[in-house]
C-alpha cells in the first residue's frame, strides 16, 4: 500500500525542477510571459481554458489527491495546491474571473511576474529540501 508519505514524497520530487523552471522563467522573461497572458486574455474564453488546462489543472489536482501533508513545511504545497484547486474551478465555472485574472497580468506588469517566479522558487526548494532531507 502507498502511504501519505510516499505519495508527497513522489509529488515533491514530480514538481521540483517544474517549480524551479517555471520561476527563473518568470523572472528572467518576465516580458514574455506578460504577453503569452496578454494573448491568453485576447482569446477570451478559450485563453481561460488554454491557461487554465496548460498550467494549471494537473499540478492542481495532483497535489490535492497526493500530497495532503498538514505539516511541517511541506504543509505550503498543501495550501498552494488547494488555493490552486480553488481557482481551476472557479475559472472554468466562471470564466469571466478567469479572464479577469489574465487581464491583470497586462495591468501589473514584470514586476508582479517576478514576484510569482519567486514565489514558484520558493515552492521548489521546498520540494528539493524534503526530497534530500
Amino acid at each position: 500500500m502507498i502511504t501519505t508519505e510516499d505519495s508527497a514524497l513522489f509529488i515533491q520530487a514530480l514538481f521540483a525542477i517544474p517549480f524551479l523552471l517555471m520561476g527563473v522563467s518568470h523572472i528572467v522573461q518576465p516580458k514574455m510571459w506578460v504577453e503569452f497572458f496578454s494573448y491568453l486574455h485576447s482569446l477570451g474564453f478559450s485563453g481561460v481554458l488554454i491557461r487554465t488546462f496548460a498550467l494549471e489543472l494537473v499540478p492542481a489536482f495532483a497535489l490535492i489527491t497526493f500530497h495532503l501533508v498538514w505539516s511541517g513545511p511541506e504543509v505550503i504545497l498543501t495550501i498552494y495546491g488547494l488555493l490552486l484547486a480553488l481557482k481551476v474551478s472557479l475559472s472554468l465555472l466562471f470564466p469571466a474571473l478567469g479572464l479577469r485574472s489574465l487581464a491583470a497580468a497586462n495591468q501589473v506588469g514584470d514586476k508582479s511576474i517576478k514576484i510569482a517566479g519567486l514565489a514558484l522558487l520558493v515552492l521548489s526548494a521546498i520540494c528539493f529540501w524534503c526530497v534530500f532531507d
